[in-house]
């Protein structure tokens, strides 16, 4: 049956590619947005050449005809791109004047504009060895959502010293924000090439799975060593070897002895913005009066700093961390033994 009613956007593109020979075809299908191709593939596999009316595939190529010649919408030249375009036009030497003008003239009315292109981070850690008043010029002249970005990197005094600054400064001539900008996109560009510092908590987390994988005496004996030697290391590691989301592996007999010790309050709030598993394993452990309990006081709670809510699963997690270290049950598959009959 001939369709001569207007077909969908896959159906249209499927009905211009039949038009075409197969290499033509092939190659247009290879250069369609990964996120059509399956749907114009599907239409392709239920239209063929008697499918629409003549006029419909006329149709469809005078849209892609206006398509085609349509003039381009007009588009800001990105940074990188300008310098290519000014000396296709204009020549080599022409350019670099007409680019050497609008670089000056941009630092005249945002002598801080080239610390805008750098990551906030870095700018950031630049500006933290820097005299309250030079944070201060610095985060007057820069657009306000990265001063807001910068300024919550300073510690609290010395951001409401720069703040305050600000209120009533008073800016000094070109040349001095010239400078002073200069010398910090070099100081940024600096620490940008130097190796990042090394995360610490990968070195936690890499005791912690070797811990976790090891025989009891052997993880017993490590953390106690450590307990004597650095016990802030020793609390880190154990974080590491169980955390809030091991808790949904944990076994329906250590599941609720680790309840039994909890306060009903704690684990409501404890459960706010918990993944599903953790949640279903700790409901499906407590009695129907205490379940109704918990949902109760976490719905009488309402919505809590997350910051509240991790002390509460806290408190969870020690007391599931001391049954696990007492030997009372383990994470399934956390020691990747063999069970044995």
């Amino acid at each position: 049956m001939t369709d001569t009613t207007r077909p969908s956007g896959a159906r249209r593109v499927a009905a211009f590619l039949l038009t075409l020979d197969k290499d033509a075809a092939a190659s247009i299908l290879q250069k369609l947005d990964p996120a059509v191709v399956a749907d114009v593939a599907e239409a392709l596999t239920s239209v063929d050449e008697g499918s629409f009316a003549r006029e419909v595939l006329d149709e469809v190529w005078r849209d892609l005809a206006k398509d085609l010649h349509a003039p381009a919408k007009p588009r800001a030249k990105k940074e990188e791109e300008l310098a290519p375009f000014l000396e296709a036009g204009l020549g080599k030497d022409r350019a670099r004047q007409v680019l050497g003008a609008i670089h000056e003239r941009r630092r005249h009315e945002r002598p801080f504009h080239m610390l805008e292109q750098k990551p906030v981070v870095h700018v950031a850690a630049a500006l933290s060895h820097e005299s309250p008043a030079v944070a201060a010029l610095v985060l007057a002249h820069l657009d306000p959502k990265v001063s807001a970005e910068v300024l919550s990197g300073f510690e609290g005094e010395k951001a409401l010293d720069v703040v305050g600054r600000i209120s009533r400064i008073v800016p000094p001539g070109f040349a001095a924000l010239s400078s002073i900008a200069d010398e910090l996109v070099a100081r940024v560009d600096a620490a940008a090439r130097q190796p990042a510092p090394p995360d610490p908590t990968v070195r936690i987390k890499t005791i912690a799975q070797m811990l976790n994988n090891a025989q009891k005496a052997t993880e017993k004996a490590v953390l106690e060593g450590l307990d004597e030697n650095d016990k802030e290391t020793a609390e880190s590691v154990r974080e590491w070897m169980f955390t809030w989301d091991d808790l949904a592996r944990l076994d329906k007999k250590t599941m609720q002895k680790v309840l039994g010790s909890v306060e009903t309050r704690t684990l409501a709030v404890a459960l706010k913005g918990s993944q599903s598993a953790v949640e279903s394993n700790i409901m499906s452990n407590l009695s129907k009066r205490v379940q109704a309990m918990v949902k109760d006081e976490r719905e009488l709670a309402g919505p809590m700093p997350m910051s509240e809510v991790l002390v509460a699963r806290g408190e969870v997690l020690k007391a599931a961390r001391a049954l696990l270290e007492g030997g009372e049950g383990a994470p399934a598959g956390a020691k990747g033994e063999e069970l044995v009959a």
